[in-house]
């Protein structure tokens, strides 16, 4: 039989009191930094600090070290049978669970075995959420994941030197615990997708559920001609002015390709001038902008086969289509509150993405 590095007296707490017991108490539930380790191999369980023990399903324990658990409604009590393998009808019966207070955010320390009065210090408790709004969150885009989202974000460049090939450095991440069985949702690796910033990508698989960074080689930033783009940005007092200027440089130099032939990278394009499709309008607008300080995304429709930005300028967030206006020199292109004929796709991701960039400014 498979051991864990838990104290399974303290276990029985979970089963008999961390429920209702615990909220009478007045004691507080938070997610556990601790990790946890079945036979040297890691294990991903929802796990809970409360008066600085662990607190862990009992089934989800039954289900992993395989022992059976059942609930006997006529004595009210709960059986463990380690003669017996875990099947899931044993999990059926109402088992108590913690009580989810407060949502937090959490890092973890090294990997290696735990006890059960290891605590939780403090400083490493923080729940960005709070200040995100509220009407984000979703059943696939929670709290726990905005906090891992969040931390990976601000702390992008200490993680990317931390990052281990092998490894992807998780302990530098704050961890997103997901329920035995749970996929990861595709809107999570959406924003994933839309949180890669110039110098640094995030992922998330089933494998490594956290939100971290890692090194990124960018060429296209490089360029002489590209570098001094963006520090002529940089010298600019506010983001709408070095947002206006970086899209009227880069409407100067790209030419859109009607034809769809001989369509130059942005990057190339830079110097001398050249062709591009929107794609190309966006993820310049998109690289440069986020070189020169700037809060940028890249959007678009699929259906209507087009791709434009949105950045934050002086406290909203402001859409700029570089290719349109650059075609029809319309205002309504120009930095406005709405794309005047466009919805982007995957609407949620990207509300859920101006947050983790800029709490609280999409109320």
């Amino acid at each position: 039989m498979k051991k864990l590095y838990f104290a399974f007296g303290m276990l029985f707490g979970v089963l008999l009191a961390a429920g209702t017991g615990a909220a009478a108490a007045g004691l507080m539930a938070q997610p556990s930094v601790q990790a946890i380790y079945v036979d040297g191999e890691r294990a991903y369980f929802t796990a809970y600090a409360i008066a600085g023990n662990n607190y862990v399903q009992l089934r989800e324990i039954g289900r992993r070290v395989d022992f059976s658990v059942t609930y006997d409604a006529a004595t009210d009590s709960v059986r463990i049978s380690t003669d017996t393998p875990y099947a899931e009808q044993y999990a059926a019966a109402p088992i108590t669970q913690p009580v989810p207070a407060t949502t937090s955010a959490w890092t973890e320390t090294q990997p290696q075995p735990v006890t059960a009065q290891q605590t939780v210090t403090a400083s490493k408790t923080i729940d960005y959420s709070q200040n995100a709004n509220p009407a984000i969150f979703t059943s696939n885009l929670t709290r726990e994941f905005y906090n891992s989202a969040r931390h990976a974000y601000l702390n992008a460049e200490k993680m990317a030197e931390a990052y281990d090939q092998e490894r992807r450095k998780a302990d530098e991440s704050f961890p997103i615990f997901l329920s035995s069985g749970a996929m990861v949702s595709e809107q999570m690796k959406g924003v994933c997708r839309k949180l890669g910033t110039v110098f640094y990508n995030y992922d998330i698989t089933e494998q490594s559920p956290y939100v971290y960074a890692f090194p990124r080689s960018d060429d296209d930033l490089k360029w002489p001609y590209v570098q001094k783009i963006i520090e002529t940005a940089k010298r600019y007092n506010t983001d709408l002015e070095k947002a206006e200027y970086l899209a009227q440089t880069i409407c100067d130099k790209l030419e859109y390709a009607y034809d769809r032939q001989e369509i130059n990278s942005w990057s190339k394009a830079m110097e001398n001038g050249g062709k591009a499709v929107c794609s190309g309008y966006a993820s310049a607008f998109l690289r440069m902008g986020r070189a020169a300080g700037l809060q940028v995304l890249m959007v678009g429709s699929e259906s209507q086969n087009h791709s434009w930005n949105i950045v934050y300028c002086d406290d909203e967030w402001l859409v700029v289509d570089l290719t349109h206006y650059d075609t029809s020199h319309k205002e309504s292109n120009w930095f406005q509150a709405e794309h005047p004929k466009m919805v982007a796709d995957n609407l949620a991701e990207i509300e859920f993405v101006k947050e983790v960039m800029k709490p609280h400014s999409t109320c």
